[in-house]
């Protein structure tokens, strides 16, 4: 029996009337299979759904995907090549924000209703959009696993429907002034003051900052190879590492100019902490939060220094294609909307154009102004 076979146990059989037997793709030394039905019709779209996916080489086994997502997610973790810092966040935002919740659904269970459900649950619970976009693409990256390994027929995070997240443009208006950085860099003290101000003056993210090395400064351009990221080692125990930069693979760097002062600077990198090992960035956060503390400041982040950064460097005429190359973001139109209203060349450029066109068709009182 090569091909899917409807067969009618009669009226007065005992369960379900109407059985598919068939064979999974492999001829005849496949295994066969059966699957019973109330309705005839059940029966033959059951069968001709089997015939077309093993001709069209989409045929999923039923059992397949009757393995736990727990349990599922456990294998992919432990198999998974991924970033220590992608890996450990992955793991968290599963173990913390989804198995809590559909850890005992098959993943052949898990539907896009779910996923929805889940969405409004994090929203919920105060979640940010950026949060659940995070939360989300851990989960899909999971079951586009099993997608591909045949365990299921279709992503259920690909098919619900996520919630908006607009880019909101930086407000300028609330980032720290020169003043308080220079008093945020003093009160944190001399071995992370470096960090502040490589993300002040460079743009860095906080893993970049403290991934820096004496050799990395040449010719007033740092060369970034490589960040520190916490991650969960074999005893469950959570240590600092290298890996390679956002957005890149291992081996590959991206230049960002920094002023000539930095080599002032060079002998205090690495920044290690107060043993002598790795300061990763949960450990800046936490001195960060406290100086700003101290000095009753905004609650600013560490990451405000990075929007500082571009936007000194675009209101002052610098080219947001260049920005967008030295902040390393995934492409430029990230760039763009978190920071395109800040191009002053734009600015300028956008009022010489219409005074040029509508001079001269003005009201008398609008030209005045305008030559003026």
């Amino acid at each position: 029996m090569d091909v899917a076979t409807v067969l009618d146990k009669g009226a007065g059989a005992p369960g379900k009337r109407w059985v598919v037997r068939y064979r999974e793709p492999g001829g005849r030394s496949a295994r066969q299979r059966q699957k019973a039905f109330d309705r005839k019709k059940d029966a033959v779209d059951f069968a001709t759904k089997v015939e077309n996916d093993k001709r069209e080489n989409t045929y999923i086994d039923p059992n397949a995907g009757k393995v736990s997502l727990r349990r599922y997610t456990e294998d992919w973790l432990n198999g998974v090549l991924l970033s220590g810092g992608t890996w450990e966040s992955y793991e968290r935002i599963l173990r913390l924000h989804v198995l809590p919740h559909l850890g005992r659904k098959t993943i052949a269970q898990v539907t896009a209703a779910d996923v929805e459900a889940l969405y409004a649950r994090w929203a919920k619970g105060g979640a940010k959009p950026n949060t659940i976009d995070a939360r989300s693409i851990a989960l899909s990256s999971l079951f586009s696993h099993a997608v591909r390994h045949r365990r299921i027929s279709s992503n259920p995070v690909k098919e619900a429907e996520k919630p908006d997240n607009p880019v909101v443009p930086v407000d300028e208006r609330s980032l720290p002034s020169l003043e308080e950085i220079k008093a945020i860099a003093h009160a944190i003290g001399p071995r992370l003051e470096p960090a502040v101000w490589l993300m002040a003056c460079g743009g860095l993210r906080i893993g970049e900052s403290l991934g820096v090395f004496p050799e990395d400064f040449q010719d007033g351009m740092l060369r970034l190879r490589r960040q520190i990221v916490r991650y969960r080692d074999e005893d469950g125990l959570y240590v600092a590492r290298y890996a390679p930069l956002k957005h890149r693979k291992e081996g590959e760097w991206r230049d960002v100019p920094v002023p000539e002062f930095f080599t002032a600077f060079a002998d205090r990198f690495p920044i290690l902490n107060q043993q002598g090992g790795m300061t990763y960035p949960g450990l800046v956060r936490a001195s960060w939060d406290r100086a700003i503390k101290r000095l009753g400041l905004r609650d600013y982040t560490p990451h405000v220094l990075r929007h500082k950064w571009a936007t000194v460097t675009l209101t002052n005429g610098v080219s947001i294609h260049e920005v967008s190359r030295w902040l390393g973001h995934r492409s430029i139109k990230v760039t763009v909307d978190r920071y395109g209203h800040l191009t002053q060349d734009g600015r300028e450029r956008c009022r010489q154009v219409v005074a040029a066109t509508f001079e001269g068709y003005l009201p008398e009182e609008l030209s005045v102004g305008l030559a003026a």
